[in-house]
């Protein structure tokens, strides 16, 4: 069995990845702030391969997870370590511009919050999220109190080549810079209107297309 642990994004719940497509014998387990994640051992005992995911903020508190966790026995079953329009620099030259946040933090209603989910490319069948207004704030606080830029820890990044909230052109530079292999995808801030199986983040393939792909290399030896 395989185990994706994926730490989501700011203000969201587990209902935006409730539709996205499992692999054969895969499990997930979905990390919300404050993201906490208990019986650490019993997931790295249990499991033959992990793959950890961070989607934008996630991918920021996974990278801090990550560093603090790092040691734990049976770590190396960790196979790939993915962030989805995120890194662990977030804010600043590689993430969100620090007088755009906090233009964002200090200005933010319910009804911006609104104009936010649109600039990440959801959709209008999109289920808001299951918290109050004032604990999605609260979230964005305590981020911005114990935000510092941290080494980084991703094996791939997948980025939106229209993301709005992170410039896809930073996350971009941030990969360069760092030597970290990454994917483009035709998408905003949002994934899950473009990414509709988790096979599609962990590159896990069904056998069929694996099939194929063995009768094509041998087709042309």
């Amino acid at each position: 069995m395989r185990l994706i642990l994926f730490f989501n994004g700011w203000g969201m719940d587990s209902s935006v990845v409730e539709k996205v497509e499992l692999p054969k014998d895969t499990e997930i387990k979905v990390i919300n702030f404050p993201y906490k994640l208990d019986n650490l051992e019993e997931y790295f005992t249990k499991y033959e391969d992990v793959f950890l995911v961070g989607w934008s903020f996630g991918s920021y508190y996974l990278t801090k997870w990550v560093l603090v966790n790092r040691e734990i026995k049976n770590f190396s079953k960790v196979k790939k370590i993915v962030a989805i329009n995120g890194n662990g620099e977030i804010i600043g030259k590689f993430g969100i511009t620090p007088k755009i946040f906090e233009f964002t933090l200090s200005t933010l209603t319910p009804e911006s919050l609104i104009k936010f989910y649109k600039n990440m490319e959801i959709s209008e069948e999109f289920q808001n999220p299951k918290k109050e207004f004032k604990e999605i704030l609260e979230e964005l606080e305590y981020f911005k109190n114990g935000y510092t830029a941290l080494e980084n820890i991703f094996t791939e990044i997948i980025i939106g080549i229209r993301d709005k909230i992170v410039p896809a052109s930073r996350q971009k530079k941030y990969c360069e810079e760092s030597g970290i292999k990454y994917r483009e995808l035709d998408m905003g801030h949002y994934p899950f209107e473009f990414i509709k199986a988790w096979s599609e983040v962990i590159w896990i393939l069904k056998k069929s297309l694996i099939h194929m792909m063995r009768m094509l290399i041998f087709k042309n030896q």
